[in-house]
């Protein structure tokens, strides 16, 4: 699935406004520390494309918070993070030292937290766009594989596109690289482009 530039800018520019939103919130639990959120990158790709890079930019060993919605379209957010940058996250969160190997209840409801925070701005975002309303589902936490991750969130996939977002998470210590997937099945993806038409059309009535 393919979107003209101007579409991408906008999904964008939307996005932006919606992790700019969450970093505002973190800032807040993280004690006052500046956080900084921005999605420099963004395109739809296979779910084998999404797993490719995610395992090449954050390893294998992967935490991730999803979170399914209805709305004008249908699907699965999911935000996904480096094991060691998932802890690393946490520990910014509850301002603790924390063993990387293991993550322990407080520590999964932190992240969980996080994520939570993430997709529901980004979420909101969209759904502010398109003048419509989006519903979101209890989020849930999963460790483990990237592929065993993926698979047990999604299934295998088949009729699936992933409109990813590459997430930029700074902090004046240190950044992190994170991922956001949306997983849009093909009807689902018509009605995006659709919306995004719909509104383009809106601007150049106005």
């Amino acid at each position: 699935m393919n979107l003209s530039e101007t579409q991408i800018d906008l999904l964008k520019e939307t996005f932006n406004i919606g992790v700019g939103q969450a970093a505002a919130s973190l800032s807040e639990l993280a004690g006052g520390e500046e956080i900084m959120l921005s999605v420099p990158t963004l395109e739809f790709k296979t779910l084998q494309e999404l797993e490719t890079d995610i395992r090449h930019s954050s390893g294998d060993q992967v935490c991730g918070v999803s979170e399914t919605f209805r709305g004008p379209f249908d699907g699965t957010a999911m935000m996904l993070y480096s094991e060691e940058e998932s802890l690393e996250l946490v520990k910014i969160m509850l301002g603790e030292t924390i063993p990387v190997e293991e993550l322990s209840e407080m520590e999964g409801e932190a992240l969980t937290e996080v994520g939570n925070i993430v997709l529901n701005a980004v979420i909101s975002a969209l759904a502010d766009l398109f003048e419509s309303e989006i519903i979101t589902e209890v989020p849930l936490l999963h460790t483990g594989e990237c592929a065993h991750v993926l698979e047990k969130t999604l299934g295998d996939g088949t009729g699936r596109a992933v409109l990813h977002l590459q997430m930029d998470f700074s902090l004046a210590s240190q950044n992190l690289e994170g991922h956001i997937g949306f997983f849009l099945d093909v009807a689902s993806v018509d009605t995006l482009v659709a919306q995004l038409e719909h509104y383009f059309r809106k601007m150049l009535e106005s």
